[in-house]
């Protein structure tokens, strides 16, 4: 499984292609911190986040995975309380982890988990024909439209 944080989920679902996740992964998790995340936009009236409620998988923490979110907080405050609760379930159940912040990936890594960065997912939507090239670009210019930023163009 896949577990993925709020900027991910955001960037996908504000863009009209959170689909594009589900097929490419199949199983898509998010952790009780980053659905209450997600919350604060829908009470400021955005819709995204439901799409998002409706097609992942909450992935809740057991008592060691929450003992161990505590000590990596206070070890990397840095990195935000849906990340490190997402690092720590990946970490723990040897899932994979997704996110758009270089912190919270090196973090990852560092740690051991299995990172699938924002070109992987590109790239994989075309080896696996779910989407050609163009469509592609289309997905990551209407990503960098809908949340308003730019991603690093990687090689397709």
């Amino acid at each position: 499984m896949i577990i993925i944080d709020t900027d991910i989920a955001s960037a996908f679902a504000k863009a009209g292609h959170f689909d594009m996740l589900i097929k490419l992964f199949g199983v898509v998790g998010i952790t009780p911190r980053v659905y209450e995340e997600l919350l604060t936009p829908l009470e400021h009236g955005h819709e995204y986040p439901r799409e998002i409620f409706e097609k992942t998988e909450l992935v809740t923490v057991s008592d060691d995975e929450q003992r161990e979110y505590l000590k990596l907080r206070g070890e990397h405050a840095e990195i935000e309380k849906g990340e490190t609760e997402s690092i720590v379930v990946c970490l723990r159940r040897e899932h994979s982890f997704s996110s758009f912040d270089k912190r919270a990936i090196s973090t990852a890594k560092e740690l051991g988990v299995n990172i699938i960065t924002a070109g992987v997912i590109f790239k994989g939507l075309i080896v696996k024909n779910i989407a050609t090239k163009e469509e592609v670009l289309k997905i990551i210019k209407d990503i960098e439209t809908a949340d308003n930023r730019l991603l690093s163009r990687v090689e397709l």
